[in-house]
């Protein structure tokens, strides 16, 4: 694959920010991506683990991931699971709080201080996120990249990164590509349809369209751990006769820092003999990979339940290859579970790297689309015109390059025509970006109010009305935790004295990969309300004073 070739003076980065490793990437000269070394630690991939050792001293990598044995209470790990929840996730360290954003900065920073040690500078990067992050979570990738002093040009789904590292090099013709994508943390399956093609220019152009993809952000690497943990931790008590409500904190992270040499041991042995240290001597445990494999299996059938939801979309479509990517691919018991169901079409693609590697070939797709329009720009100048290049936090390339999906449906608080407060589900997930704009009508349904609220909403539904998780009045109800439902913010729009009821309000939504935007436009007045939600719950009690379905007539 032609691309042009890397100027010094971009400073344009691939970042996979991971559960449990993160890897920077950029093009050297001939347009080849590689990963930046990480020379304190001796490998190429930073550890996602943050030490609070002194008020004055935060330790990041490695080293804080060693720290879990003795100093556990003051390690962090796994945040991207929190990232942009509404879990209310936070840690105090030397009287300062801490969130997920706050972590997650810590760990972009930190490798940026590895290129800038090796004599580069970091200034914008492309991050990626798993398939399935909502727009809240991808938004607080961006502010922790902001945090971390990068200017955060796209954030990039990570199975596509990972194909687009592969596709680069492996063929020409068009490919049906499953990504099979378990990391530490997250677990997603995603199927593009990829192509080269030669441009205008005579350079060649990958391209990357997303068909379907599914998942879950809260399934990964973790959760093997945790099933050995119980493992460990429930035959230590037995040799020693105690009860699990016994164990010290230090005897919890003695066991928890033997877990991953463990679990990867476990992919290249048919057996493990773990040492645990327990008041004062040492007990001695062997796990075998039959055993292990035997307590994990209905989470690799869980991976494969979404392997199959998503080849029941395909509509027939054949699958030529699939991808694992993400350190867990590396256990045994996944290769043979996709193996089987898709053989001879298995290929381990540099699980711990492709990531990064593909955000950076995109960055530099982007960085090439910046510079033709600024060419363009400069000569429509000269000769007095305008330019109609895009406004915004980076210019994403055409939708014939990298196509991706909505991971959520996004819908707006209304009356429906029984005069029930529901989510009008407006743009319906698996969507492609460049098509997320919807535009419906509503009413007033009193008169004289003096304004109206909008309230904007995600969730994982394909329904045409979904049930909120805050009533009309924007407090908070009982609904099914299972439907993703959240409130992502609201807008106040204004009436003129007097509106009468059955005013017609146009609400035009648009979700980007920089967020989503809301119009709200008066059909009487013709006075137009924009917001860019940000992603804050409105305030509880507010008045019932929301649009009704024209329907409801």
């Amino acid at each position: 694959m032609q691309r042009r070739k890397t100027k010094i003076s971009d400073k344009i980065f691939g970042i996979d920010l991971g559960t449990t490793y993160s890897c920077i990437a950029k093009l050297n000269e001939d347009g080849t991506p590689v990963v930046i070394e990480n020379f304190e630690d001796q490998t190429d991939t930073l550890a996602s683990a943050v030490f609070f050792e002194s008020e004055d001293n935060i330790i990041v990598g490695d080293n804080a991931k060693a720290s879990v044995e003795e100093a556990g209470d003051r390690v962090v790990e796994y945040i991207k699971r929190h990232i942009g929840k509404n879990d209310g996730w936070s840690r105090e360290f030397f009287v300062v709080e801490y969130t997920p954003i706050d972590i997650s900065a810590m760990i972009l920073k930190r490798l940026r201080q590895m290129v800038q040690s090796q004599g580069d500078e970091v200034d914008r990067a492309v991050i990626t996120c798993p398939a399935y992050f909502g727009i809240a979570e991808q938004e607080a990738t961006r502010r922790a990249g902001e945090l971390a002093g990068l200017e955060v040009v796209d954030i990039i789904q990570e199975p596509t990164a990972a194909a687009l590292c592969y596709c680069a090099r492996k063929f020409k013709e068009e490919k049906i590509i499953m990504v099979y994508d378990l990391g530490g943390g997250t677990f997603d399956v995603t199927v593009l349809k990829m192509w080269l093609d030669t441009n205008a220019d005579g350079e060649e152009v990958q391209h990357a369209v997303v068909l379907c993809s599914d998942g879950l952000d809260m399934l990964g690497g973790k959760d093997w751990d945790d099933v050995l943990y119980q493992k460990l931790e429930s035959v230590l008590c037995e040799e020693n006769g105690i009860e699990p409500a016994d164990l010290e904190p230090e005897d919890r992270q003695a066991i928890r820092s033997q877990i991953e040499k463990t679990k990867r041991k476990l992919s290249r042995a048919d057996s493990c003999d773990v040492r645990i240290p327990y008041s004062g001597s040492i007990t001695r445990i062997t796990v075998t990979r039959e055993e292990f494999e035997s307590l994990t299996s209905a989470l690799v059938d869980k991976t494969m339940s979404f392997v199959e939801n998503v080849m029941g979309r395909l509509n027939g479509q054949v699958v030529d290859t699939v991808l694992l990517v993400g350190g867990s691919t590396m256990m045994p018991m996944i290769q043979r579970a996709v193996e089987a169901r898709f053989p001879g079409k298995v290929q381990q693609e540099d699980p711990h790297r492709a990531i990064a590697k593909g955000a950076a070939i995109y960055a530099s797709l982007l960085m090439a689309k910046d510079d033709a329009p600024a060419e363009a720009e400069g000569e429509a100048a000269a000769e007095g015109e305008t330019s109609d290049k895009p406004e915004g936090r980076g210019s994403v390339p055409s939708k014939d390059v990298i196509r991706p999906q909505l991971p959520s449906s996004f819908g707006v608080g209304v009356l429906n025509g029984k005069g029930d407060y529901i989510v009008d589900n407006l743009i319906k997930m698996g969507t492609y970006y460049d098509e997320a704009d919807a535009t419906e009508t509503y009413r007033v349904p009193e008169d004289g109010l003096s304004h109206i609220v909008l309230r904007v909403f995600e969730d994982r539904l394909t329904d045409d009305e979904v049930c909120p998780c805050v009533d009309a009045y924007g407090d908070e109800q009982e609904f099914d935790p299972s439907t993703g439902v959240r409130l992502l913010g609201d807008m106040r729009v204004d009436l003129p004295s007097g509106t009468p009821k059955g005013t017609k309000i146009e609400v035009n939504i648009k979700v980007t990969t920089n967020g989503v935007k809301l119009i709200a436009r008066n059909l009487t007045t013709g006075e137009e309300v924009p917001a860019e939600i940000d992603f804050k719950i409105g305030e509880g009690g507010a008045a019932a004073n929301v649009l009704g379905k024209i329907s409801g007539e």
